[in-house]
């Protein structure tokens, strides 16, 4: 269709050029006295300079035309102004020699002060009507709502050129009223009318000759063929009686009957054009109800509810589910608003987001539909913009969430549940940690204090009563004194464990040497007096541990250490780390008497042992301490061995960051 209105506009500014052309070279012909230019054939009657002049005005004011057509609105109003004053001209100057004809005024003013040769000089009576409907056809012609009138004058003229055509086609006497008009005045008439009807391509006639309907196809066959098919039959049928082939009846019947056929063929050529359009047309149709009937079936079918509004609110689509969660008849919902089928509690949810469709493209809420009974029901919608019949459209879908919100209470309440279930036995530890407390306290109090008693009078006995004593009875108060120690060791890490678990923590940024360094100098003092050999080796990194907590597990890791190298010959332990991404791994290496890697879980239960008290005393305690410790600061502890080659300590602890 546009390529249609721009070649509109080409055939109506190039007749436009042809009857601005067309004037000149008459002018040039009047002014040069070039007989040929000014008629054609000397025989014909010459076109006169003021019907030269017409024309040359008729032309511009059909280029302006062209101009304001192909101008945006906003600046063709010059061009507008321009066509409609030059039409008004044209048709002033039709006007005024239709006066002088009716006045019976005779005057060679149409020759504008050119001698006439002889010739009538004066523009023809039918020439005069012509330039009158010509210039009213193109002053009414830039205004839209005036075009349907103009294009009827424009036919007329149209009408007027074609019949001077078909009379000098014809030939004859040369005195008639149609002979006075020029032969180039009729042909420029012809082309005049056509440019009128092709400046508007918008409307009126036009509008139909460029459609691609049926009735767009069918003008354009026919029309044509109306115009040039009867005159070019009837100059050939004059023709054939003018040589004697028959008479005035026989060429009458063969123009009539040549009509007939040629029409009816065209008809029907036409007619089976329209017949594969329409059925093309029929086809596509068909194609377009089958998927609109899918697409309708598509959208009824969606478990959630669909919709289509435009920005008044107005729903223009909505499935059948949409019907039946809202309880509302089709016709009902035609008149209702987005916000009537929502809870009074989610308008201004629902109103903000409907806005922010509209500008930023897409927007989703949360909100409760309540159908027309009444009942409440949990949606989740979400809209974007569509483009329908270039209006900004909204179309939404909804889903019903009522098992999600259901699920999310049940979430709440279970949430609830727990969290007093957490409170309660957070108590319940609270008052456990009491009880443990006074446990400890009783330990350390009430059980330390016969110890110290049972300790002190076997010390007294032995120092007081020694010489009273056999060799037997100071065994056995030895006995009972390292029973006595060993005891006491025991309720030490015992107390220990249970402060472990207790105390809060307080992680820090804290370097492993600064923690060795600080060991008490018996230690060092052991560790010389058995020369041992002793070698450190530490990442000067900061990790993330309890100062206390990791002081803690390097003396248990150290005395165990120093425990199981004593009845090795020349005795080793190492002390090293390295640094494996956010991780300091540190390990205490000696090569003692090691362990089987079977038992490697159970050395670091609490009370569990590998070796005999007598032969390696201690109270099984140590390295559970150890693993309480590093689980508590976010660390693991683990260990590798094999029995008579010494034992490895592996300690993972986080790297302290800024």
């Amino acid at each position: 269709m546009q390529n249609r209105h721009l070649r509109s506009l080409f055939i109506a500014g190039l007749a436009g050029l042809v009857v601005i052309t067309v004037g000149v070279l008459v002018w040039i012909g009047w002014l040069t006295d070039t007989a040929w230019l000014t008629r054609a054939r000397l025989a014909w009657t010459p076109m006169v300079p003021m019907t030269a002049t017409a024309f040359c005005l008729s032309g511009s004011a059909l280029l302006a035309i062209t101009g304001m057509m192909a101008t945006p609105r906003d600046k063709s109003e010059r061009w507008h102004q321009i066509a409609m004053v030059i039409g008004v001209v044209v048709a002033l100057i039709g006007a005024r020699r239709l006066i002088y004809y009716w006045a019976g005024w005779s005057t060679n003013v149409d020759m504008l002060g050119l001698d006439p040769q002889g010739t009538p000089g004066q523009m023809a009576p039918f020439t005069a009507v012509g330039f009158f409907l010509a210039g009213t056809a193109l002053a009414m012609t830039a205004k839209k709502r005036f075009y349907p009138v103009a294009q009827w004058m424009a036919a007329l003229v149209l009408f007027i050129g074609w019949i001077g055509i078909a009379r000098y086609l014809y030939g004859g006497e040369t005195t008639g009223v149609f002979f006075r008009m020029a032969m180039p005045t009729a042909v420029m008439f012809a082309v005049l009318g056509i440019g009128v009807f092709y400046a508007r391509p918008d409307g009126g006639f036009m509008q139909i000759w460029n459609s691609d309907t049926a009735g767009g196809l069918l003008v354009r066959r026919l029309f044509p063929t109306a115009l040039i098919v009867p005159v070019a039959v009837g100059w050939l049928r004059l023709q054939g009686e003018r040589a004697g082939w028959y008479g005035l009846e026989t060429g009458l019947a063969i123009f009539a009957m040549s009509n007939v056929l040629i029409f009816t063929v065209l008809v029907w050529h036409t007619a089976s054009r329209l017949h594969v359009q329409d059925n093309k047309r029929r086809e596509a149709e068909h194609t377009v109800r089958v998927e609109k009937d899918f697409s309708a079936a598509v959208i009824d079918s969606l478990p959630g509810v669909l919709y289509l509004y435009n920005q008044e609110g107005k729903f223009l689509r909505w499935n059948k589910n949409f019907e039946k969660v809202t309880g509302y008849s089709g016709a009902e919902i035609a008149q209702m608003k987005p916000h009537e089928f929502i809870a009074p509690s989610d308008h201004e949810a629902l109103a903000a987001r409907i806005g922010d469709v509209f500008v930023r493209g897409s927007s989703h809420v949360e909100a409760c539909v309540q159908s027309k009974s009444g009942v409440v029901t949990p949606y989740f919608f979400t809209g974007v913009t569509v483009k329908v019949g270039g209006e900004d459209c909204l179309v939404g879908v909804g889903i019903d969430i009522s098992e999600r919100v259901q699920a999310e209470q049940a979430v709440r309440a279970l949430n609830e549940t727990l969290e007093l279930k957490v409170a309660q036995r957070t108590r319940e530890l609270q008052t456990k940690n009491r009880e443990l407390e006074t446990f400890t306290y009783s330990v350390s109090h009430d059980l330390k204090a016969p110890l110290r008693g049972i300790d002190g009078y076997s010390r007294l006995l032995l120092e007081e009563y020694h010489d009273r004593l056999d060799d037997e009875g100071r065994k056995f108060l030895n006995y009972v004194r390292q029973a006595s120690l060993q005891m006491g060791q025991l309720i030490e890490d015992l107390l220990a464990y249970s402060q472990l678990e207790r105390r809060a923590l307080t992680l820090s940024a804290i370097r492993p040497q600064a923690v060795l360094d600080a060991m008490p100098l018996g230690y060092m003092d052991d560790i010389e007096s058995r020369n041992i050999a002793y070698t450190v080796s530490l990442p000067d990194v900061a990790v993330r541990a309890d100062p206390n907590g990791l002081a803690q597990v390097m003396r248990n890791l150290l005395d165990n250490a120093l425990k199981f190298t004593r009845a090795t010959p020349a005795p080793a332990i190492e002390i090293a780390g390295r640094i494996e991404g956010a991780k300091y791994i540190l390990w205490v290496k000696d090569n003692g008497i090691g362990f089987d890697m079977k038992f490697t879980d159970r050395i670091f239960d609490i009370f569990q042992r590998l070796h005999r008290a007598e032969d390696y005393p201690g109270t099984g305690i140590g390295l559970a301490i150890v693993r309480k410790a590093m689980e508590r600061m976010g660390g693991r502890v683990w260990a590798e061995s094999t029995p008579g080659q010494g034992a490895t300590f592996f300690l993972e602890i986080p790297i302290h960051t800024a």
